[in-house]
């Protein structure tokens, strides 16, 4: 005999399968049911489990609510299409694509929705300082490359895993684009939002979708920025999406390293510690990389990039200013001289000068826009650091 747990899976299956047949009023019943048996579960249990029963319920509940407005609307057209002639049955969209947006004949193509259609045009260049995160990414894959016998040589494949953590606006996507651009290679990003999906099961087929289109390129980057939203820690109370898409990424990621094709995966995340643990280990993300806040040749590079070919006053010292911005992220630095910028154009304006940045404006930038990275923050990297990694 069954239990009440395999008998809601079991509905929670041909719920997916009706999704993926587009038959959305059957779709909708498997959902009550598998809804009707989380709240049995939730009587029959206490605690913080059965408030997890419960929220899992609630949301197979509003997820057949939704079902059922999907099959309303699909009523609706399919009506429509038929008073065009074609007998009361749609017809196909362009592509074939499903309810899921999978193509009917399936493939790894799919995923090319996250393929960005153009070159990125950040070259490591772009990004100043940061010395220990390009040598740890030129080493897992931009040497190898470059220079293939030697690494065959020492048994080194190009490619593999790497988390960049750390705060906002330090530029990790950033790494992502420019690496890309290093190896000449297709590069896919997505973020966990973009991933994630109401949908039963369609959170992980994405997922899969997109490692699959990577994986099928000769030479890729994949981008996965906000991990800590698509992989976040396995608890008793997690719900059913977080518990499948963590497995699914750790099943499809697992075995990319006996691919012939090459797969440099990166991760970015402004919070490591609400990462599942699994998603650390061995053949998943090996190199965990620290972007921490810009050092002082960062910010002199990126005040020199910049203020380049911009009007400035005489009296403007780069390194009073290198000095200055310690403590600011990168995205903050840009976003002070944007303001000192407008505060150049705005008093030449109102004078009928040239236009001149001067140190009063970066000043004044420095008043309105605060450091976004706080002592309390940093130190809760450090934590994360040493209690994680030693």
């Amino acid at each position: 005999m069954k239990s009440m747990g395999e008998i809601k899976a079991g509905h929670e299956s041909a719920c997916a399968e009706f999704v993926k047949a587009r038959d959305y009023r059957r779709a909708a019943e498997e959902a009550a049911r598998a809804a009707a048996c989380g709240f049995a579960l939730a009587e029959r249990t206490g605690g913080a489990v059965a408030g997890a029963h419960t929220r899992d319920a609630e949301g197979w509940l509003e997820m057949a609510y939704e079902l059922r407005g999907r099959q309303s609307a699909v009523g609706s057209r399919q009506s429509a299409v038929g008073s065009l002639g074609t007998g009361g049955r749609a017809s196909p969209r362009a592509g074939g694509q499903s309810a899921v947006g999978q193509s009917e004949e399936g493939g790894a193509a799919e995923g090319d929705e996250w393929l960005v259609a153009e070159t990125p045009e950040v070259s490591f260049d772009d990004i100043a300082g940061m010395a220990e995160a390009k040598e740890a990414l030129f080493d897992m894959i931009v040497h190898p490359m470059r220079e293939p016998e030697k690494a065959r040589a020492l048994k080194l494949k190009p490619g593999g895993g790497v988390l960049l953590y750390g705060p906002p606006g330090t530029g990790k996507t950033m790494f992502g684009k420019a690496i890309a651009r290093e190896i000449d290679a297709p590069f896919f990003y997505a973020s966990g939002a973009q991933l994630r999906s109401k949908w039963h099961g369609e959170s992980e087929q994405r997922l899969s979708r997109l490692i699959r289109a990577a994986r099928s390129r000769p030479v890729a980057v994949l981008f996965l920025d906000e991990v800590d939203g698509l992989l976040p820690r396995r608890t008793g109370g997690s719900s059913v999406v977080d518990n499948r898409i963590v497995t699914q990424f750790l099943a499809d990621v697992g075995g990319f390293r006996d691919s012939e094709n090459i797969l440099l995966l990166l991760g970015a995340t402004n919070k490591p510690w609400e990462i599942d643990e699994a998603v650390f280990r061995t053949g998943r993300f090996d190199e965990k990389i620290h972007i921490g806040l810009p050092d002082a040749a960062a910010r002199g590079g990126l005040l020199k990039m910049h203020l380049a070919g911009l009007p400035l006053d005489a009296g403007l010292e780069m390194e009073t200013w290198v000095a200055r911005l310690e403590g600011y992220t990168g995205s903050d630095i840009v976003g002070i001289i944007h303001d000192a910028k407008r505060a150049a154009l705005r008093r030449s304006v109102r004078t009928g000068g040239d236009p001149l940045i001067e140190a009063g404006d970066l000043e004044q930038a420095l008043k309105t826009i605060p450091a976004s990275v706080t002592e309390s923050m940093l130190a809760q990297y450090e934590r994360f650091r040493r209690q994680r990694f030693g």
